[in-house]
């Protein structure tokens, strides 16, 4: 179970009036998840084919320093809007979430895929990619990985409802 602080702040976010308003209608429940889901494909979908264009595996006539800045904003606003969305639906039932080993395993792999793209805007490599228009070895590997975490964050999050 969770601590007497976290049990707190669990039920203090589910009795919070936007979440009893979720919780109580269906319309806007449904619009909420319609919304997540959305952003999901936006957030995921641009850096999915951001990192497959890291690969050269699609788009390798695109320049890169016309299509990354693009791909990397749209997956910044879609993963953003997925963030907002996500906690307001986490907010309906806080206590049953924050026990999901799906929800858990969902928030780590995001949590590990914004340290990826830290680490490639930090690390340098991403400008450097835009420059020479294609990725070096490193970059690569963290464009793989990178793959790996935002859809295996996806997997986590439709396990959730099985669990």
């Amino acid at each position: 179970m969770n601590p007497g602080w976290l049990a707190a702040v669990l039920h203090a976010l589910a009795a919070a009036p936007p979440a009893a308003w979720l919780r109580g209608s269906g319309t806007a429940y449904l619009v909420v998840n319609a919304a997540h889901i959305a952003a999901l494909g936006v957030g995921v979908g641009a850096a999915v084919l951001m990192d497959l264009r890291l690969l050269q595996a699609v788009g390798r006539r695109l320049p890169l320093a016309l299509l990354g800045p693009f791909l990397s904003r749209a997956a910044a606003c879609g993963i953003g809007l997925a963030a907002v969305t996500g906690l307001w639906l986490f907010s309906v039932r806080p206590v049953d979430y924050v026990d999901n080993p799906a929800f858990l395993a969902k928030l780590a792999l995001i949590a590990l895929a914004l340290v990826n793209v830290w680490v490639m805007h930090a690390s340098g490599r991403w400008a450097a990619a835009l420059q020479q228009g294609m990725a070096g070895c490193a970059a690569r590997v963290q464009a793989l990985l990178s793959l790996a975490l935002w859809l295996g964050a996806v997997l986590a999050g439709r396990w959730i409802g099985f669990l």
